[in-house]
């Protein structure tokens, strides 16, 4: 068994300002630091924001760019290890590509969202390869927002026989009920990412830890199959899961740091298959897979973009 302290950096961010939100992740990951916290999770893309729009591309980088430089340069001179998930440029396309750095300094490895969701898929494309990251703290699962709560990742999860799992999540919800909207839909909604927390905690028995933003969110989105977002909101709530269940915290939706400490216990680990419910792995409504529509849309519009191209080709000269 293996003590380990974690926090969860859930952080507000300004979009497309990746100098300053680094310089912002910076103070709360001295603040963790200072709390003992030997690893320090950060949302899906704090760096870039969450603006859905081609702006995002202007704010992307190649692999060596500002992010893995912060994150390395961050976890030297705390002694920790720090991830964060940013929006990273590659041959020609943009991914989501989580990052962990050792107290060394190294990047240990990458996991790339593989299921751009809804919007996302009119800017990135996924990627599928292995959800986990082997480190001296031992094998550590790694699941990107959405692919979280998908069948086929909690299954690969499932398979990879990992010792704690992180979440970063940009979960964002409504915040005033329409006529399509109810409060108890909202409330479902904000305890969405929490309730796929405890799911893997139970199913794995690992400690979990999901973190997410605060923060508003107001941006135009390219489809308007489910309407024009308004009064968005990040829900935070990120959650810290032990390996045994305990709640060791949770935070509300405003900007703040959790620290908590679990126990690696390689006895209480199961392998316990999740179920299916069409790609999720909780029942909902039939409705939902409209959603699929809006992403094979966004899918084709990415794939064919020709501002796409020029903005990822900018990057190699």
């Amino acid at each position: 068994m293996k003590q380990l302290t974690l926090a969860a950096a859930q952080i507000t961010c300004q979009d497309g300002n990746v100098q300053e939100n680094l310089k912002h992740a910076t103070s709360m990951a001295e603040q963790a630091h200072h709390q003992s916290a030997q690893l320090v999770l950060f949302p899906e893309f704090m760096p870039q924001g969450y603006l859905l729009t081609p702006a995002l591309w202007d704010s992307a980088e190649p692999f060596d760019g500002p992010t893995t430089q912060w994150l390395s340069e961050t976890a030297r001179n705390f002694g920790i290890y720090i991830g964060t998930s940013f929006l990273e440029v590659k041959n020609g396309h943009f991914l989501n590509t989580f990052a962990l750095a050792e107290p060394s300094g190294k990047i240990v490895g990458t996991v790339r969202k593989r299921n751009p969701s809804m919007w996302e898929a009119y800017f990135f494309k996924g990627e599928t390869g292995l959800p986990y990251l082997d480190t001296d703290l031992g094998r550590i699962g790694v699941g990107i927002c959405f692919d979280n709560h998908t069948h086929e990742i909690a299954s690969a999860i499932q398979q990879s026989n990992i010792d704690l799992m992180l979440m970063p999540h940009s979960y964002c919800t409504p915040t005033q009920t329409t006529k399509m909207i109810t409060q108890a839909d909202i409330d479902q909604l904000n305890g969405r990412p929490g309730l796929v927390a405890r799911l893997y905690n139970e199913w794995f028995g690992v400690p979990v830890l999901m973190c997410n933003k605060s923060g508003t969110w107001d941006s135009p989105v390219p489809d308007m199959t489910l309407g024009i977002p308004k009064d968005f909101r990040f829900s935070g709530r990120s959650t810290l899961l032990d390996a045994d269940g305990t709640l060791r915290g949770e935070l509300g939706d405003e900007e703040a740091l959790l620290v908590g400490t679990v126990t690696l216990d390689p006895a209480r680990k199961k392998k316990f298959r999740p179920p299916k419910y069409s790609r999720y792995i909780y029942p909902g409504s039939a409705g939902r897979e409209i959603i699929r529509l809006m992403e094979w849309r966004g899918s084709l519009s990415y794939t064919f973009s020709k501002l796409r191209k020029a903005k990822a080709f900018s990057f190699q000269k």
